[in-house]
């Protein structure tokens, strides 16, 4: 391994297997964020379908109730899904959140032992 000498000259720090470990655990955290993410978002709508197609069949059934009491139990069995729906809406991000930082959290730079060369300063004007 070679330290840099001169600003044109490649660090240490870049040509270290613990530089090469750290972009690999970095890049597989983000693959599994991206998993996670996709996963939200497929269950967020799939969820948001259930809800047109519930409220599709509420309004059918409130427009055949025979009294005001039938018309209001469809809203409330309607609205019971919605709330049912919003519940997983936020454990679903919840988990989301913890895959987010559980991949971040996860990628912790080795770099015992790696010369960390000081910035270059021009001289200091007086």
């Amino acid at each position: 391994m070679c330290s840099a000498r001169t600003p044109l000259e490649m660090p240490a720090i870049w040509n270290s297997d613990s530089t090469r470990a750290f972009a690999c655990k970095f890049w597989e955290g983000q693959s599994r964020l991206l998993d996670s993410m996709q996963e939200f978002a497929s269950g967020w709508f799939e969820r948001r379908h259930v809800g047109t197609h519930a409220a599709l069949e509420a309004a059918q059934k409130a427009c055949e109730a025979k009294n005001p009491a039938d018309t209001f139990a469809c809203y409330q069995e309607w609205a019971a899904g919605a709330a049912s729906r919003i519940l997983d809406d936020q454990l679903a991000y919840q988990q989301l959140v913890h895959t987010a930082i559980s991949s971040m959290a996860s990628v912790q730079p080795e770099l015992s032992g790696v010369e960390i060369p000081a910035p270059l300063r021009g001289p200091r004007a007086a």
